[in-house]
């Protein structure tokens, strides 16, 4: 890989840590705001989580939990499948090997806060701030696991280089 080629990867890198720093910080927003819901500061939203029979939010809640294990398993199995097929989809972009790391971190990121909003739903739906605070854990537990590492970038776009040295 040549010097330009590492500069790019280097600055896609950076721009996909602020979007993934981002999205972990909105996590946190969420969890501010079930604690202000939750204690009363909004109290035009007192009304919320009495409508809904506890059997169906029940059932919510585990189709959520179910949906998160399914999240984890897509990530952790599919994720060479993904980027191959992201590959294909970038061929004759002006990056090929950059942009469906790129593509790929954005789909995690998304999936990871995907739980996040889960638990928020949950909370709105229950006023139970344990069911938030059980999928922000599954969430930023997940955001750890998968969050994006320059040097598996680097390794790939390596790899990328010598099986295409045109690019």
């Amino acid at each position: 890989m040549n010097q330009t080629s590492r500069a790019i990867l280097q600055q896609q890198f950076k721009i996909t840590n602020y979007i993934g720093l981002a999205m972990i910080g909105s996590i946190f927003i969420y969890a501010f705001l079930v604690l202000a819901i939750d204690k009363g500061y909004f109290p035009f939203l007192n009304n919320g989580g009495t409508a809904i029979n506890t059997a169906l939010l029940t059932k919510i809640k585990y189709l959520f939990y179910l949906i998160s294990i399914a999240i984890f398993l897509v990530i952790k199995y599919l994720k060479n499948t993904i980027i191959r097929f992201l590959q294909k989809q970038y061929a004759k972009s002006l990056y090929p090997t950059i942009l469906p790391l790129f593509s790929f971190a954005l789909l995690v990121f998304a999936l990871c806060e995907v739980i996040g909003i889960y638990g928020l739903v949950l909370f709105i739906l229950s006023r139970n701030p344990t069911d938030f605070f059980i999928f922000m854990a599954i969430s930023l537990f997940y955001f750890y696991l998968f969050y994006p590492k320059y040097a598996d970038w680097q390794r790939f776009s390596d790899q990328e280089s010598r099986i295409n040295p045109t690019r």
